[in-house]
């Protein structure tokens, strides 16, 4: 480094001003801003089981499907089933539930490998008396106990009450089977419009008795067979002049 001149002829040592650069300085990110206004931690977890939640109660009440996942994953705790459907041909003879309209009120809970039903079915029915063949109706309250369990479960020989359950699909429980079983089940087969029915109205239902029994001559006797009965006939006589003697 040379040294600068002084006015009075002396020389001065130039002193460095710079400064000295120790590496690249990272530029700062700014900080990202939170829209919305939840202050707090934000949970994904929380709200992606709402979500599912919600959706889940939307498919319940939509029918009588649900999926099985939903149900896993709240094991031990029943979901309700509250929901109006329309099956077809409910009816058993002359009886049938009005319009296949069914309330169903179930509970339905996954047990280990087994998801059980229960609850309450109610219909009306409509059909006629057995003996005065009048319009009659009424209304079912049936109680309703059933169990899902797997296929694999269902073909061993460890079940002793094989034919009590119903097969639990792969992805959903199917509960329509058992809404059906129920109602079919608890339909009369031969109602009455009451215990003290007199039966038909004879004015309406005169009682007439048809004789289809005509008297009718009888056919003319074949002539190939006239010495048979000329046999027969002689034979009767001698049998009783035997029984005389």
């Amino acid at each position: 480094m040379t040294p600068s001149p002084t006015v009075d002829g002396g020389s001065r040592r130039r002193c460095w001003t710079g400064t000295v650069s120790r590496g690249t300085r990272r530029r700062r990110k700014p900080p990202v801003r939170r829209v919305g206004p939840s202050p707090g931690p934000c949970s994904s977890i929380r709200s992606s089981s709402t979500s599912t939640a919600r959706r889940d109660r939307r498919t319940v009440t939509a029918g009588l499907r649900l999926p099985l996942a939903a149900l896993r994953r709240r094991h031990g705790a029943p979901r309700e089933v509250v929901v109006g459907v329309e099956l077809a041909d409910l009816a058993v003879g002359v009886v049938e539930v009005v319009d296949g309209r069914v309330e169903v009120a179930l509970e339905v809970e996954a047990r280990g490998r087994e998801v059980v039903v229960s609850g309450a079915v109610t219909a009306e029915w409509i059909g006629e008396c057995r003996r005065c063949l009048e319009p009659v109706s009424g209304s079912l309250a049936l109680e309703v106990g059933e169990v899902f369990v797997p296929d694999e479960s269902a073909g061993g020989e460890t079940r002793p009450d094989e034919g009590d359950f119903y097969p639990l699909g792969v992805d959903e429980v199917d509960l329509e089977p058992v809404v059906r079983d129920a109602v079919l089940l608890g339909l009369p087969m031969s109602p009455l419009c009451g215990v003290d029915c007199a039966g038909p109205d004879p004015d309406r239902f005169p009682a007439i008795i048809v004789d289809d029994r005509t008297t009718e001559p009888d056919p003319p006797m074949d002539p190939r067979w006239a010495a048979l009965d000329v046999l027969r006939t002689d034979d009767l006589p001698s049998a009783a002049g035997d029984g005389s003697a």
